[in-house]
């Protein structure tokens, strides 16, 4: 099974004024916990995650991303790509485990 959806990290958040002034960035912490959010919608909630591996192979500006996680047995493997941009070329990639 996949979940498949959009994050959309408002540009207007006041986080972005301090991370990072007049470049802001989205933190990888906000990242993840879109991811786990994006769980807890599918009512996948465990009490005690594990998360590993979690790579930012670019900076990620506020706006929309499309993101894949792929439910595997004791796993979800999570990916964020620019929105609709590239589909096999993911910006973000990291595993959640149970």
């Amino acid at each position: 099974m996949n979940i498949k959806g959009t994050f959309y990290f408002d540009p207007s958040d006041r986080i972005y004024a301090e991370h990072f002034p007049g470049n802001p960035v989205v933190p990888g912490s906000l990242i993840i916990h879109a991811f786990l959010k994006a769980l807890k919608e599918e009512g996948i909630n465990e009490e005690h995650y594990i998360i590993e591996n979690f790579k930012f192979k670019e900076f990620v500006s506020p706006g929309e991303y499309t993101f894949n996680i792929e439910m595997l047995q004791d796993q979800m493997k999570c990916k964020l790509f620019k929105n609709n941009l590239d589909l096999t070329k993911p910006i973000v990639t990291g595993t959640i485990r149970k």
